[in-house]
């Protein structure tokens, strides 16, 4: 099964599609809403207290640009978990919390009008 980001990809004239935004706005919604993902993991850094050294750890799963296109198919398509999990390869719950995550950083971004 084909992830919706790798097709949106592909091809970008079918964004409005799968996720009701046009490819060139999708982008500029990424990089906005990766530019506050990392304001804050900055202030959660802070707060922080340090048990393995920075950088140490798991890696992320999911990219912000797929977690944001995760956020977005689900808006639109409304799946349920399990389907959303399928499509990008993730467990239920990590679509979820990742779905929860990112709806929280792109409802600061954009008026609630256009979420």
């Amino acid at each position: 099964m084909t992830s919706p980001l790798k097709r949106i990809e592909s091809y970008p004239e079918e964004s409005k599609r799968l996720i009701g935004i046009k490819y060139e706005d999708f982008i500029t919604l990424v990089a906005l809403a990766e530019k506050r993902h990392k304001e804050k993991q900055a202030e959660i850094e802070k707060r922080k207290v340090r048990l393995i050294a920075s950088g140490g750890g798991r890696k992320a799963e999911m990219t912000p640009k797929e977690g944001v296109c995760l956020c977005l198919v689900y808006l639109r398509q409304k799946p349920t978990f399990e389907v959303l999990g399928l499509l990008f390869d993730v467990s239920r719950t990590k679509a979820n919390n990742t779905f929860n995550y990112w709806v929280e950083i792109i409802r600061e971004i954009l008026p609630a009008s256009q979420v």
